[in-house]
C-alpha cells in the first residue's frame, strides 16, 4: 500500500523562468538532479510551440513545487508574467530564487512592478553569483518540499562538477554540514565555478579539459585564457592535476 501511494506521487518540479536565463538556470537544474535524480523535473528548453497557454497551464497543473528564477528578462516577458499569474492563481508551493541584481527590477522612476506587486515581501535566495551557503539553502527548500510531498526522504548526495580533485577537496553537494576544503582560492574557485555555469559543462567536460591540459598545454593555456580563466586560476588547475597525480601515486605505492 505505501509502495502504491509513492508511485501516484508523480507530479514534478516546475522551473519557471527566462529563456534569457538558460545557461544560468540549465546549470542548477544539473545541481538539482544530481541531488534529487528520482523527483520527475519539467523545464523548458526547447521554447514552448503550438498552444503555448496550454502548455503552460499542464505543466503548473502537474507541479508540486515552482521554482521562480526572478530577472529583468522575468519581468519584460509576457509569457513568464503569465505562468506566474497562473502559478498564483493555482496556489502552488514556490521557491524565488534571484538570477540577476537589482530586484524588484524597477525602472523609470516607478515605484512598483507586477514583479513588485506579486512577489511583495516574500523570501528569496540570491544566486546572482552562485553563493554556496545560498545553494545550500535552495537545497533544503527542495528537501522540505519533496518530504512533504513524497513523505519519505529523496535527498541523494552526489558530486558537482569542479574543478578541483575529488580527494583532495570534496567539493559543494548541498549539505549544510558538509566541510569544503579545496587548494584553490576563493577568488579562483568562483571565478572558475563561472566559467562551468556560463559554458554548461558537465564533470566529464571538465575532466577532458583537464586532459588536454596535461596533453597539450601549449593550445589549451591560451585556449582557457580566452575564454576567461586568469592565469592564476590556471596554476591553480594545473596543481590540482599535480596533487591528483600525487595521490594516484601514493596509492599504488
Amino acid at each position: 500500500m505505501e509502495n502504491d501511494e509513492k508511485d501516484a506521487k508523480k507530479n514534478h518540479i516546475m522551473f519557471s523562468y527566462s529563456w534569457k536565463q538558460q545557461n544560468q538556470v540549465r546549470h542548477i537544474y544539473d545541481l538539482i538532479e544530481n541531488n534529487f535524480p528520482n523527483v520527475k523535473k519539467w523545464i523548458d528548453i526547447n521554447k514552448m510551440h503550438g498552444n503555448i497557454l496550454d502548455a503552460m497551464n499542464d505543466a503548473v497543473e502537474n507541479s508540486f513545487l515552482i521554482i521562480i528564477f526572478l530577472s529583468k528578462d522575468y519581468k519584460k516577458s509576457k509569457n513568464c508574467k503569465t505562468e506566474a499569474e497562473l502559478i498564483f492563481g493555482k496556489q502552488k508551493n514556490i521557491i524565488l530564487v534571484l538570477v540577476e541584481k537589482e530586484f524588484p527590477y524597477l525602472e523609470d522612476n516607478k515605484d512598483e512592478n507586477w514583479i513588485s506587486k506579486m512577489f511583495k515581501n516574500q523570501f528569496y535566495i540570491d544566486l546572482t553569483e552562485m553563493d554556496s551557503n545560498n545553494l545550500n539553502k535552495l537545497k533544503e527548500l527542495i528537501s522540505q518540499n519533496c518530504n512533504e510531498y513524497f513523505g519519505y526522504n529523496t535527498l541523494k548526495i552526489k558530486r558537482r562538477p569542479s574543478f578541483s580533485s575529488t580527494k583532495s577537496s570534496p567539493t559543494l553537494t548541498f549539505s549544510p554540514s558538509l566541510k569544503i576544503s579545496s587548494p584553490l582560492s576563493k577568488g579562483n574557485s568562483k571565478e572558475l565555478d563561472e566559467f562551468i555555469l556560463s559554458n554548461n559543462l558537465d564533470q566529464g567536460d571538465i575532466d577532458s579539459i583537464k586532459d588536454l591540459v596535461i596533453k597539450t598545454p601549449r593550445t589549451m593555456v591560451p585556449t582557457l585564457k580566452a575564454g576567461g580563466i586568469s592565469f592564476r586560476s590556471i596554476l591553480s588547475i594545473i596543481q590540482d592535476i599535480k596533487n591528483e597525480e600525487t595521490e594516484r601515486e601514493t596509492d599504488s605505492s
